[in-house]
Order: structure tokens, then C-alpha cells, then sequence
């Protein structure tokens, strides 16, 4: 995947700039206070939707594994002044603890994890409960099973619900299709 995702980025895909900053996501920093909340996007590619949640004022880390889309958010946050209110680094989600991250009251990923094994999913669920604050929301969309070549990507809420239950409560889902695929909002708090 990363291989795929490396081209994409070199060839100047933006299949994720199809719809701005989802409202799920926005909608749920209501009642969080923007001078000192620490967000964490996962998997943020070229930084498209830190950077909205930067102008508006809030304090974002995006991570992502393609060296050539970070350097092209850190590049756009410089342009548009925004470089105090937006990081970004290049790191594997599923390996979170290699990183010099802050502790962080929430985080979110609109496209990463479905796309995960059931070790990397583990992995990656451990790093991010131990960046984030007791108490932290963490918003995950994640599209429901679907094959894709060999293998399926995707899913099942009760999967989901297993999954983070060591260290997240699912606290409410959404349905929602999203290109033509059926996908699924979890907004989970953090034990």
C-alpha cells in the first residue's frame, strides 16, 4: 500500500479533496477550547484537512507514512501561515510510539485504518491510546467490508467495538457511503 500511496502523491492524485472537511469531523470539536487542544489527524496525507481545521484555529499534528505528502503539507502550512498551528511528520500510524508526540485530546482518521490487518489495527490502536488523554474523542470513518483484489478491506461495527475495546468506548456510529462504498463514523472516547 505504501508503494501505491507514494505514487499516488508523485503523480498529484487528490482523490481526498472530493468533499471539504467532513462535518463530523468539525462538528465534534464543538465545546473543545482551540487555544489548547491538541489534534491528531492520521494518515493526513498532503495536510488538506489539518490545514482547514488550522485556519480556523485549532492546534493540529498530522501523521503520515509518504515523505512527499508531508513535505507538501509542511510546504502548504508555510505558505498560508500556519506553520504554529499545523506539524506534520512522517511516521506509521500503526508504529505511533517512535514519535515525539504530545499527549492529544483528539484525534481522528478518515481513511486509514480500514485498510489495515487485524495485527497492524492492534498496533495501531495501542499508539494512539497512549498519545491520547483519558477522556480524549477519537473519530474514526472506516469503510464496512468490501473485496478489493485478494483480499477484503473494511470493517464491522462489532469488529470495531472489539478492537478499541481495551482502551476506547464506541460512544455512537453513523452510516455513511462515501464515493460509492459504504462506510461507517465511530466516535469513541478514550478509557
Amino acid at each position: 500500500m505504501k508503494f501505491l500511496y507514494s505514487l499516488s502523491f508523485l503523480l498529484g492524485a487528490d482523490n481526498w479533496k472530493i468533499e471539504p472537511t467532513p462535518q463530523e469531523v468539525t462538528g465534534s470539536l464543538e465545546g473543545f477550547a482551540r487555544d489548547n487542544t491538541i489534534i491528531l489527524d492520521l494518515g493526513c496525507g498532503d495536510g488538506y484537512h489539518s490545514l482547514t481545521l488550522a485556519k480556523d484555529g485549532w492546534n493540529v499534528i498530522g501523521v503520515d507514512y509518504v515523505p512527499l505528502a508531508v513535505r507538501r503539507a509542511r510546504r502548504a502550512a508555510r505558505k498560508a501561515g500556519l506553520a504554529q498551528q499545523a506539524d506534520f511528520m512522517v511516521g506509521d500510524v500503526c508504529q505511533l510510539g517512535v514519535l515525539a508526540l504530545p499527549a492529544v485530546d483528539f484525534a481522528y482518521d478518515i481513511g486509514c485504518f480500514h485498510l489495515l490487518d487485524t495485527q497492524q489495527a492492534e498496533e495501531y490502536i495501542r499508539g494512539l491510546a497512549n498519545v491520547m488523554k483519558s477522556g480524549g474523542l477519537f473519530l474514526l470513518k472506516a469503510f464496512t467490508p468490501r473485496p478489493q483484489g485478494k483480499k477484503t478491506v473494511g470493517y464491522e461495527s462489532e469488529e470495531i467495538g472489539q478492537l478499541f475495546s481495551p482502551f476506547f468506548t464506541v460512544e455512537k456510529t453513523s452510516n455513511r457511503s462515501y464515493w460509492r462504498f459504504p462506510a461507517r463514523w465511530y466516535w469513541m472516547m478514550r478509557k
